[in-house]
């Protein structure tokens, strides 16, 4: 063999031997990286795992078997992934969305051995083959039940307080009714039938609006109180509450003012509607008496007063004018 080729065959040897010593380094390097990941990996508080495509735990730490009820590792990577899910769909919807965006966190009931329920939150990532193809998920398991049993309580607690507040409304409302109803004949008190008159009134403020208001008084109550008793006097109340409601219409706003006076404020209707009201109030009372009911018939006096929005008044002097009616009907027809 010539010099010149013991040469090139020196050289050749040399780049080899390199390259083995290289590698040797290299692969020192991988041992040492691989120790301190495994080292990393067994000492994480957090579940860590990877996992192939068809449900095959190739990986997983002491975290992730303790999280899941498992002695150990290897009694864990034994199990197929889709049997930790206590909704199989889970796996299948949260693999879909990985495969779409290579991350994605989800939170999902899984099973425990001993069979306890838990809530994960799973923190994975989709690795890519160089075909593009998922060749496993690696991933981050972390136990969120406290969590997830803290949000329910707060929940519940949220749903308790609504239905302590929509009870405490209910509570204000029939405070407000009670403040505003007459308990006896089941009309507005003098409060709220004054404060829905005004109400009225304002509404008409600047439009050409006539309203009617008619101050009713059932006649001789006194004397039906001294004669057959107070109780009968409340029966003839409550009787003339019910026949005034049955005479009017439901937008008209009906009260008692206290006693034997009651008041109605009679809203878009012309002046022969609001007689025709009256005329059905009259009409309806001497039904009622027809009937026999008590020993005594009930009647009343009315005086209905105007109010013009063009030419507006107070409320009391809308009520002064029509209380002067009243007793103007109240005398002519002989009534005390």
């Amino acid at each position: 063999m010539t010099k010149k080729k013991h040469i090139e065959l020196d050289g050749k040897d040399a780049i080899i031997q390199n390259l083995v010593r290289k590698l040797s380094d290299i692969e020192i390097k991988l041992r040492e990286i691989e120790k301190k990941y495994h080292d990393l990996l067994k000492f994480l508080p957090v579940g860590v795992y990877h996992t192939t495509p068809d449900g095959k735990l190739i990986e997983v730490n002491k975290s992730l078997a303790n999280l899941l009820g498992f002695k150990n590792e290897t009694d864990l990577k034994a199990l197929d992934v889709s049997d930790l899910y206590v909704e199989k769909k889970d796996r299948d919807r949260h693999l879909k969305k990985i495969n779409k965006s290579t991350t994605n966190y989800r939170e999902f009931k899984l099973k425990r051995k001993d069979g306890q329920i838990i809530w994960g939150r799973d923190y994975p990532r989709a690795v890519l083959g160089l075909d593009g193809r998922v060749q496993y998920y690696a991933g981050i398991l972390v136990d969120v039940t406290a969590q997830k049993k803290a949000e329910a309580q707060y929940k519940d607690a949220l749903k308790k307080v609504e239905m302590i507040s929509q009870e405490r409304q209910k509570m204000i409302n029939s405070l407000k009714t009670l403040n505003t109803m007459d308990e006896l004949s089941g009309l507005y008190n003098r409060r709220g039938f004054i404060a829905s008159v005004q109400e009225q009134l304002q509404l008409t403020k600047g439009k050409n609006i006539r309203l009617y208001f008619a101050f009713i008084d059932i006649d001789n109550l006194k004397k039906i109180n001294d004669l057959w008793g107070h109780k009968k006097g409340d029966e003839a109340i409550i009787s003339h509450a019910k026949i005034l409601k049955e005479s009017m219409r439901k937008s008209d706003i009906k009260g008692r003012l206290g006693g034997d006076e009651f008041a109605v404020l009679v809203q878009k209707a012309p002046k022969s509607g609001v007689n025709t009201l009256i005329s059905r109030l009259h009409k309806n009372l001497k039904e009622f008496n027809s009937k026999k009911m008590f020993c005594f018939e009930l009647s009343v006096s009315i005086g209905i007063a105007e109010y013009d929005s063009k030419n507006p008044c107070s409320m009391d002097e809308l009520m002064i004018q029509a209380d002067k009616l009243m007793y103007r009907d109240k005398k002519r027809r002989g009534i005390e």
